[in-house]
């Protein structure tokens, strides 16, 4: 296979993932120059399973600079709060403990945030792709960059070659392994599980909880449903151990003194749906995610604890700007990826260093009323040290 088109560098996408659909969404969006887009994705199907996730200010208005049509068919897709909502701050008891305004959002940077199933976002994407090549049930097992071109060697056998690699491939990317070697992510101390269930008529505009150890995130994603998302401080692999049957009746006894409503909502759990645990990790920052004409983009160049829930929308912020770069890319691809590093690097670096902070502070064991101080203030978007991280501003809007 050859991935020629005309036009624009023709581009290979390791990884049909949020960062790799994105940028391929980007780079076929009305108005981008024609090329080859080849996304090679090791998993039979992109993914219908999975829990949510939350796009702030920001990833919104990333996915409205990397097609205008991805920006409208994710607020179409999600729950987009009203002017008037707010997600309460409650104690493990039930006690509302403060109210974060969530609803104003849009008034104050421009776009809202949007909550919606992770199989819905990939719908979204799958559906601004174009008439892009996804190639799904392979591997990329190898690569070599001659200088002029990449050469991308297939699990098939095949091989495909173009004029730039992005390396899309998450947290454990193989591609990164391939140029760096820089060894493997960083375990910090606490796993997610994560699961879908149905709205709890308390909470309807979903909720936190800051409990002992352990700490509870929903949000709601339209028709009556949630996603949650479960933090619990705990050794290296002990939950992702257990298989996700045990470990859903686990983590129900951990807060089977809660408040009666919370627990009720995660025993309804759709195990059908999928239940998701995973141990967190993240890499110590750096700007050298490019290498000739290889690049990294989303987890695979700066993974970052969920405590911000900013990996999506970090991803699609990648997409959207290594589009600006390779729709006017000149002659010299090295320079220009080396470049789009250089510029990305300090803002995903203070966020992967802002989230581990915070994913360090919410997951000690911290009591009573120490506990309740210190998560208001956490968990709230009213924080000026986030006016930056949601009033972000794309290079150049998509078609």
């Amino acid at each position: 296979m050859v991935a020629d088109e005309g036009g624009g560098p023709s581009v290979v996408v390791v990884g049909g993932g949020i960062a790799g659909l994105s940028l391929c969404a980007a780079l076929r969006a009305p108005g981008a120059p024609r090329r080859r887009v080849t996304v090679i994705e090791r998993a039979p199907r992109i993914a219908d399973v999975g829990s949510g996730l939350v796009l702030y200010p920001n990833g919104i208005k990333a996915a409205d600079a990397v097609s205008a049509q991805l920006g409208e068919r994710i607020r179409a897709a999600g729950y987009v709060p009203r002017p008037s909502d707010a997600r309460p701050l409650v104690a493990p008891d039930g006690t509302v403990l403060s109210n974060d305004p969530i609803g104003g959002l849009d008034a104050r940077f421009g776009a809202p945030q949007v909550s919606l199933l992770r199989s819905a976002l990939y719908r979204a994407l799958q559906a601004t792709t174009g008439d892009a090549e996804l190639v799904t049930g392979t591997e990329v097992v190898g690569h070599t960059d001659d200088g002029d071109r990449v050469r991308v060697k297939l699990s098939t056998g095949d091989s495909v070659e173009a004029d730039v690699l992005v390396g899309a491939d998450g947290v454990n990317s193989r591609t990164r392994r391939q140029v760096f070697d820089d060894g493997a992510p960083v375990y910090r101390g606490y796993t997610s599980l994560r699961g879908r269930s149905s709205t709890p008529v308390e909470f309807p505009h979903g909720f936190t909880v800051a409990g002992d150890g352990i700490d509870l995130f929903v949000a709601p994603v339209g028709g009556g449903r949630v996603y949650w998302t479960a933090k619990v401080v705990a050794e290296q692999g002990h939950w992702p151990d257990l298989g996700v049957d045990i470990a859903l009746a686990a983590l129900l006894r951990k807060i089977r003194d809660w408040h009666r409503p919370i627990v009720d909502m995660i025993r309804r759990t759709d195990k059908q749906a999928g239940i998701v645990v995973t141990d967190i990790c993240d890499r110590d920052p750096t700007d050298h995610w490019a290498k000739g004409r290889v690049v990294l983009i989303g987890d695979a160049a700066h993974p970052m604890s969920p405590a911000m829930g900013q990996g999506a929308s970090m991803a699609i912020e990648d997409a959207a700007e290594l589009s600006a770069v390779l729709n006017t890319l000149p002659g010299n691809v090295p320079g220009a990826l080396a470049e789009f590093c250089a510029e990305r690097a300090p803002r995903t670096s203070e966020i992967v260093l802002e989230s581990r902070r915070k994913g360090g502070v919410d997951s000690r064991a911290l009591r009573g009323a120490d506990v309740r101080a210190r998560t208001a203030n956490e968990f709230t978007t009213q924080d000026e040290r986030l006016t930056s991280l949601f009033g972000w501003q794309p290079r150049v809007r998509g078609g």
